[in-house]
């Protein structure tokens, strides 16, 4: 895909998709993948990104990994680009990387790393070596150790085709945006999904990623649209509608963020599996409030029920 495609398409909802198990969570459920990717693209999703946090990276091997790449390579057929999450040790990245660049991956996505000694200097000599590999970059910011000024050099990379920003500080992000205003074909995207995307497009975000497009795409789409629009009432009324689901991920401290998405799922009859640990499942209370806010929008009748 040409590089100015690619941006664009990071302008819009970058769907983090699930990892379907199979039902004691042993295994890598390879229908379950190939049929979440075929669901995303039916729900217009811009970009479907494997192996992100969504996916419980860290809970998989790296064969498991490999496993959801090509599973998702196949499904999608072009239809989407594809963004797969990579990480960990820098020879794993890179092999992650090359792997992902031999089955027609458009993009990487770099988790930040778990590791609890990180500079800002050595995160840009991460990312520099994973590039070697010739995909382009997306930095996953989740930590506050990257300053704006760093982000910009960072930035500044001619391999870093986007930024996805995932620390809920606005003025970082926004000292971060207009200080790298000189490169207009970067694309900077909200991390933290619908519950912060209007806030992050307000000082500089250009689209959001998704978890919830796994569940139903038409709310994100309903929330990308009056945001773009600038309807500041149809978005409120959008992200309004979106809330509830997005609190219910925020619940233990957000240890439930995939967990509610794969209940959801489930409750709509399509593969899901459990997750795996360190997560837990939902308890009944969610289960419940998950059933309320798929009927609420229109997603589970009670014939599904």
């Amino acid at each position: 895909m040409q590089a100015s495609e690619l941006s664009e398409r990071f302008r819009g909802i970058s769907a983090v998709a699930i990892t379907p198990f199979t039902e004691d969570g042993s295994a890598v459920d390879v229908a379950g993948v190939e049929a979440t990717v075929d669901f995303l693209v039916s729900e217009q999703v811009d970009v479907v990104v494997a192996c992100g946090n969504t996916a419980e990276y860290y809970g998989l091997s790296e064969a498991e990994a490999r496993t959801v790449v090509d599973a998702s390579a196949r499904a999608l057929a072009g239809r989407a680009p594809l963004v797969v999450g990579v990480g960990g040790a820098p020879e794993t990245a890179r092999r992650a990387t090359e792997h992902a660049a031999e089955n027609g991956a458009d993009a990487v996505m770099v988790h930040h790393p778990a590791n609890p000694y990180v500079t800002a200097e050595g995160l840009h000599a991460y990312y520099r070596a994973i590039a070697e590999v010739g995909l382009p970059v997306v930095p996953y910011v989740k930590a506050p150790v990257v300053t704006p000024e760093e982000l910009v050099r960072i930035a500044a990379e001619p391999w870093v085709v986007a930024v996805k920003y995932a620390v809920n500080d606005l003025p970082a992000f926004a000292a971060a945006v207009a200080a790298a205003a000189g490169r207009a074909e970067l694309v900077w995207v909200c991390g933290t999904a619908e519950r912060w995307a209007p806030f992050f497009f307000a000082v500089g975000a250009d689209g959001f990623t998704s978890g919830l497009v796994n569940v139903a795409g038409g709310p994100s789409r309903a929330l990308l649209d009056a945001l773009r629009s600038g309807d500041r009432q149809a978005a409120l009324d959008a992200w309004s509608s979106i809330l509830p689901f997005e609190q219910l991920r925020a619940r233990k401290a957000d240890g439930y963020n995939v967990s509610v998405v794969k209940e959801a799922v489930r409750q709509l009859g399509r593969p899901a599996g459990p997750v795996r640990p360190p997560a837990s499942e939902v308890g009944a209370e969610e289960r419940s409030d998950i059933e309320a806010f798929l009927r609420s929008a229109g997603l589970l009748s009670e014939a599904v029920a």
